[in-house]
């Protein structure tokens, strides 16, 4: 086992020479990196000294913890600490090094956990124990002394700022190329959770099929979690779009020379796009890939189509008895982890389609109570030509907006061709 004694020895002896460095540095160390119950106990008093208001002293240290001193070893103990007491400027790096001595001790025990498992046929699937592995270890990835981290986020948004006044382009998050849209949002904001609700047929996957085509085109990475068609369909979908021959006729293989020319001239744009079209995939499955791509090749975007597919195990305190709201807040926690922006389509609700306004709200979607206490931003289409043949708006497709956490809302008219899943 790592022995870390010694700089625990020098840090605690430090508050005491320097009581400065109890506001600084000793309240931003959980106890529990310790490894001696003398330590642990100390580094507990001087915090509860320091929330008294007190400045740190032997003095008053005795005054307030008089019958406990046995409990950090005594107080000629304490004056020995002062003995190897090190500077202002190495203290921090003997705290970060005792809180990584204390993140390692962790994954060796967590190895070791997991050695059984891991050899054992009977204890699961390889894949979901490897997932389970995988979120644990992120869990105890040491951090930052957290005042210090506290400081420089905050230095970082001031400097992020003065960039923005000098270039406006720099508050723009993933843009779509839809300028209203664009207009609206500023860009679809990374770490964000992008609800996209629907009634069946009406769009949402040549709506999110267009996201992907879009962003791809500017540069971005995206990955596209297609839970309910396989990449065949996709490529479809995809590649009628960008030539602008029909699907059917795609489908149908009834094709000129002249059409597989232009086929084959956007492969290379659907290739840069990973889809997964894996059946019956958890929540921790997508995060795990989605860490994996971004660790490997990058990662700007992401698409899952949809929501409801998405399998997890309902929580005790879920009153809606499904796990919906959890993997809202799973695939949220990725985007932030990540740094992208995540898409989820979602369904709506068939009673929809039996009122007289078809046009579907927030609470129409299934599982809304999940889906809007998570979602940064929801968006609802509707197309009234697919219920009224005699529309005065044939070929459009209503995009609205309907939740965004950080600007407005408003709905925005797009034109939709059905027979290549085009919109513009």
């Amino acid at each position: 086992m790592l022995n870390t004694e010694l700089l625990e020895i020098e840090i605690l002896g430090s508050f005491f020479l320097d009581p400065s460095l109890v506001s600084e540095v000793a309240m931003s160390i959980q106890p529990s990196v310790f490894t001696q119950p003398w330590h642990r106990n100390l580094i507990k008093m001087i915090q509860e000294l320091h929330q008294q208001g007190k400045e740190l002293s032997f003095t008053t240290f005795a005054t307030v913890f008089g019958k406990h001193l046995e409990r950090v070893g005594g107080f000629d103990y304490l004056t020995k600490l002062t003995h190897s007491a090190v500077t202002a400027g190495r203290i921090e790096n003997n705290v970060r090094e005792l809180i990584e001595a204390d993140a390692r001790r962790k994954a060796m025990a967590l190895v070791e956990e997991y050695k059984d498992k891991f050899s054992d046929f009977s204890a699961g699937s390889f894949e979901s124990i490897l997932d389970e592995f995988e979120q644990r270890s992120l869990d105890i990835r040491p951090k930052a002394l957290q005042q210090d981290t506290r400081m420089d986020d905050i230095i970082d948004w001031y400097e992020e700022l003065v960039l923005k006044t000098q270039d406006p382009g720099r508050a723009l998050g993933i843009m779509t190329g839809w300028d209203a849209i664009d207009r609206l949002t500023l860009g679809f904001q990374r770490t964000n959770l992008i609800v996209v609700g629907a009634r069946t047929s009406i769009g949402k996957s040549a709506f999110a099929n267009e996201i992907e085509l879009r962003v791809t085109k500017r540069g971005f990475k995206v990955a596209s979690f297609s839970l309910e068609m396989s990449k065949g369909q996709k490529y479809n979908r995809a590649l009628s779009n960008l030539s602008g021959i029909s699907m059917q006729a795609i489908r149908s293989g009834n094709l000129t020379p002249g059409h597989l020319e232009m086929i084959s001239r956007h492969m290379d744009l659907v290739r840069r796009i990973h889809i997964d079209d894996s059946r019956g995939v958890t929540a921790d499955y997508i995060c795990s890939e989605m860490r994996r791509l971004k660790r490997q090749e990058g990662l700007d975007l992401v698409i899952v189509d949809y929501l409801q597919e998405v399998l997890e195990e309902a929580a005790a305190n879920d009153n809606s008895g499904s796990g919906l709201h959890r993997v809202c807040q799973k695939l949220r926690k990725a985007a932030k982890d990540c740094d992208c922006v995540m898409v989820g389509l979602s369904q709506v609700k068939q009673e929809v389609d039996t009122r007289q306004n078809k046009r579907p709200f927030i609470s129409d979607l299934s599982g809304s109570a999940a889906i809007s206490a998570v979602a940064d931003d929801i968006i609802m289409l509707y197309r009234d030509e697919y219920y009224n043949q005699d529309t005065p708006d044939p070929g459009i497709m209503e995009v609205n907006l309907a939740k965004q956490r950080n600007g407005p809302t408003g709905m925005v008219k797009l034109n939709f061709k059905k027979e290549t899943q085009q919109i513009a």
